[in-house]
């Protein structure tokens, strides 16, 4: 019966409330679905997922109730990172209602009672199940434990009896999940010439001898573009310059730290506690009183004694050094002689963390304020700032749903900032992130879409002179007869290379030459000691002649090749919904995951409140 007491407990704690509230949306409660049931009034919306309006309060149910979970589990409150952590799963579990409970429905994908009971204690048990109830001393899992469990809930409680069945409901999302891939995965047929190819495309080999003359070789002075060019080449080609929408900024940083009034305090108070440790006749609680440190009594050996307590008497209290902002000192409390060769020394750890008082925090405030305000533009923000020998900083291409800015971590409030109020040129209000206030100017923004020149510029730059290069080398090869490579090269003169390479089929790079897989489709195009004309790749013009290749001979069975297609297909598993307290992370092939999404259309607008 111990296992059904461990079992007892570990359901009491996490089961009640905890998985119910995780998985809510897909066992029918509506109660975070309708925003009139907990709100009304003005209510806008956060997101719309499958055609369907999330409100902002619908969104904050949903994290306050995976807090509680959190709260329930860990005895404490959420920090700032876990609550962005609460508020991602939140974020997922809408998704997998709306997305994915749509095509449930569409599809008829339902879990009948009868599964239900099969996934608890019949013949499919279900993963959750077993992880719950496994043997806690041998990880062995037993369906008699079940059985027992659930003969115990009819002397339980009506809050754990109604716990138990939340729990057996909050297992059928993950068999729903189960069974919408594997209408895919099961389905997904890999016809016999599909898996020859595959077969062919592993086992191909060839030989080359190659002439390349790389765009570096051709000096950038020789080739001129103009920002006509430029768009029309980025207007051409707008799937490969695809971008989120994103905000840049520069920033400046007004530090809060000790001012030497500050200091002068600090160092007073250090003496004063020197002078009461060394006196101390209780040195363990001195220290547990007084000191910042959380573990300030510490049992050291002879190989791990602080130096400054090295050969000292015992009763000797160190000088205090500055150690990481705070100073630090220590009393050698007793010394124990456990063996010949062996010293036990009890050591009390006094920290004193640097002050910093409310003048000199409203004193770096009003420093940032008066910079904020003095700034009205750009122009003036790095004028001001170069006046006052602040250094400005940068911070590209942040995404609305961004938690770090450049090296800031929690940096939240920036990004509202940056997505709500700002317009490019604008300068921020002051913002108080971790000990620092921080002034900030949006310098530029980037709209879902096509890139804007200015923020591929370099790249687009590139391109079009590769282009450029790539045109006076072809014209400069033109009408060359050459029956090798070397004779090529030769004719083409400075810049241009030779070499020899072998490859496999699915290979996409050549040694030597780099990312070309042009020029290895083609060579298994060719007869043997055939020899193609000069041709463009990624970073240069080549010319190829086939020396040898080997195509594998016919299998009689191509089921393994056949099975590495459609794994191919489906792609990795992605990690759809993680809800790690509650003990659930649902998973299906990445594609899938990416098709429902895209087919659902999601509009994430969780910047304007988060």
């Amino acid at each position: 019966m111990a296992l059904i007491g461990i079992l007892r407990n570990k359901m009491g704690k996490i089961v009640v409330g905890a998985i119910m509230v995780t998985m809510v949306a897909f066992i029918g409660t509506d109660l975070i679905g309708n925003s009139s049931l907990i709100g009304g009034g003005d209510n806008p919306d956060i997101a719309e997922i499958a055609g369907a309006g999330i409100s902002n309060t619908q969104f904050q149910n949903k994290v306050d109730e995976l807090s509680y979970n959190f709260a329930l589990n860990t005895g404490r409150n959420p920090l700032q990172q876990e609550t962005d952590q609460i508020r991602n799963q939140a974020w997922n579990a809408l998704i997998l209602e709306k997305a994915y409970g749509e095509q449930f429905e569409e599809l008829g994908i339902v879990v009948t009672n009868d599964e239900l009971v099969d996934m608890v204690q019949g013949s499919n048990i279900s993963p959750q199940i077993i992880q719950f109830f496994a043997d806690p001393q041998t990880g062995q899992f037993s369906k008699e434990n079940v059985t027992a469990f659930l003969g115990s809930l009819q002397q339980a409680p009506p809050q754990q009896r109604n716990s138990w069945i939340s729990f057996e409901q909050s297992l059928v999302p993950s068999r729903k999940l189960e069974k919408y891939a594997n209408l895919f995965t099961k389905t997904n047929y890999v016809t016999k010439y599909e898996a020859k190819d595959e077969y062919i495309n592993q086992n191909s080999t060839a030989s080359i001898d190659y002439m390349y003359v790389p765009f570096l070789s051709v000096s950038d002075s020789s080739v001129s573009v103009t920002d006509k060019e430029l768009q029309a080449y980025l207007d051409a080609h707008k799937s490969e310059f695809q971008r989120e929408e994103t905000r840049n900024l520069s920033y400046v940083i007004f530090d809060i730290k000790p001012s030497s009034a500050d200091s002068a305090i600090v160092m007073d108070e250090v003496a004063d506690l020197k002078m009461s440790l060394a006196s101390a006749t209780n040195d363990s609680s001195f220290v547990v009183i007084n000191s910042d440190d959380p573990y300030p009594f510490i049992t050291y050996t002879s190989d791990n004694l602080p130096d400054s307590l090295l050969g000292k008497e015992v009763g000797y209290v160190s000088s205090p050094t500055i150690v990481n902002g705070s100073y630090e000192f220590y009393k050698l409390s007793r010394r124990d002689q456990i063996t010949a060769d062996s010293v036990l020394f009890r050591v009390a750890k006094m920290k004193k963390e640097f002050f910093v008082s409310d003048e000199t925090i409203n004193e770096s405030y009003r420093e940032a304020d008066l910079f904020a305000a003095s700034a009205g533009n750009l122009e003036e923000f790095k004028r001001l700032a170069d006046e006052q020998g602040l250094t400005v900083r940068e911070a590209n291409r942040i995404g609305k749903n961004a938690q770090r800015v450049g090296p800031m971590v929690e940096a939240r409030s920036l990004v509202l900032w940056l997505y709500n109020d700002a317009s490019t040129g604008a300068v921020s209000d002051v913002k108080e992130i971790g000990d620092r206030y921080i002034v900030a100017t949006m310098t530029a923004a980037q709209k879902k879409g096509v890139a804007n020149l200015d923020e591929v510029r370099n790249q687009v730059e590139r391109k079009v002179k590769n282009e450029k290069k790539a045109q006076s080398i072809l014209s400069k090869l033109s009408g060359v007869d050459a029956a090798d490579v070397e004779s090529l090269a030769i004719a083409y003169g400075e810049g241009a290379k030779t070499g020899s390479a072998d490859f496999q089929m699915f290979s996409s790079s050549i040694n030597g030459v780099g990312y070309a897989p042009e020029a290895i489709g083609l060579s298994f195009a060719l007869d043997e000691e055939e020899m193609t004309q000069a041709f463009t790749i990624q970073d240069g013009v080549i010319a190829v002649k086939l020396t040898a290749k080997d195509i594998p001979a016919d299998l009689d069975d191509y089921s393994q090749f056949a099975l590495q297609v459609s794994r191919q297909r489906l792609g990795q598993n992605a990690m759809i919904a993680d809800f790690p307290l509650s003990y659930f992370r649902l998973f299906v092939p990445r594609k899938i995951d990416q098709a429902v999404k895209e087919f659902a259309e999601i509009e994430d607008m969780r910047y304007k409140f988060f």
